[in-house]
């Protein structure tokens, strides 16, 4: 009957063995007992091992690390995305036209700053291209007056700037009708000069203002 409990416990041990080194121990002590011949010194090495077994019963091995909580991990916000850097317009098309410091004229934020940059030069110079800080492209207005040089129309508009045909083409040479009856839209072109058009006529011409 004796034997039949201490079979139970080697049982239970065991079956926790894996999981705690103090049921290790109490087993290999009861294999110790087994492995002895004489009756005698058997029994009494299982009684001795006996007295382990309590212990090596309670101590219980530690948890297992906890399982992250979905709900909390779903909680903490990503990493912040790296900040880029905003992307500057590219300057290589300027450097080819104006050299390494590029255009040579402040941002144009307003009408009355638009192709104000050619007035200095009589309009030998102007920087038509946008630039990073430029927040108007295109002007419209009505002509009060127009004339003539050398086949070239200077116009003046009703907001009293002064614009005059670039020799970069064909001279426009004649307007049919009289000047309040033209609209003008100028605009920013590729080549050093404004774009304007005038109502009822085809094509662009190309334009620096002078006032």
């Amino acid at each position: 009957m004796k034997n039949i409990g201490f079979i139970g416990l080697f049982v239970l041990l065991a079956s926790g063995a894996a999981q705690a080194d103090p049921r290790d121990d109490a087993l290999s002590a009861m294999l110790r007992c087994s492995g002895m011949g004489d009756r005698g010194q058997r029994l009494t090495c299982y009684d001795t091992a006996v007295v382990r077994i309590p212990g090596a019963l309670n101590n219980t091995a530690p948890p297992p690390p906890a399982m992250a909580n979905p709900a909390v991990a779903s909680a903490v916000p990503p990493p912040a995305a790296p900040v880029v850097p905003r992307r500057q317009r590219s300057r290589s098309f300027l450097d080819k036209m104006f050299g390494a410091d590029g255009p040579k004229r402040a941002v144009q934020t307003t009408v009355a700053e638009f192709g104000s940059e050619s007035i200095a030069s009589g309009g030998r110079d102007a920087y038509p291209i946008a630039m990073d800080g430029d927040t108007i492209d295109q002007i419209s207005a009505r002509l009060v007056n127009y004339q003539f040089v050398d086949g070239y129309v200077i116009v003046t508009l009703d907001n009293g700037q002064m614009w005059r045909e670039t020799a970069d083409g064909q001279p426009l040479q004649h307007l049919g009708r009289p000047a309040l009856s033209y609209t003008v839209l100028i605009g920013r072109g590729g080549s050093g000069s404004y774009g304007m058009k005038l109502s009822g006529i085809s094509r662009e011409i190309p334009v620096r203002r002078i006032r």
